[in-house]
């Protein structure tokens, strides 16, 4: 895969995750969720971003491993930090 859809796919994951963790951060804040509830709602959020980039970027392989690396683990970081910060604030 080339680096340079490689970073649109990160810019576009990490952009997601900011979304989702300002969304979460304002509306979800009095929820108690176990760690494992957060990545199982963090992977329902992110998995149509892979059927969006294997259409936006035309590819026909970009594995689930592939995904995981790229694409969710940044949404997931990016989503956390930012819930963190706007749960904190507010």
């Amino acid at each position: 895969m080339d680096k340079e859809i490689e970073r649109k796919i990160s810019l576009l994951h990490a952009a997601a995750g900011f979304a989702a963790g300002i969304i979460s951060g304002l509306y979800f804040g009095k929820t108690n969720l176990t760690l494992l509830n957060v990545l199982f709602f963090g992977a329902i959020v992110a998995y149509p971003l892979r059927i969006l980039c294997m259409k936006l970027f035309n590819l026909s392989e970009f594995l689930f491993k592939d995904w995981l690396t790229k694409g969710y683990l940044l949404f997931f970081m990016t989503w956390i930090l930012v819930w963190t910060f706007v749960y904190n604030i507010k």
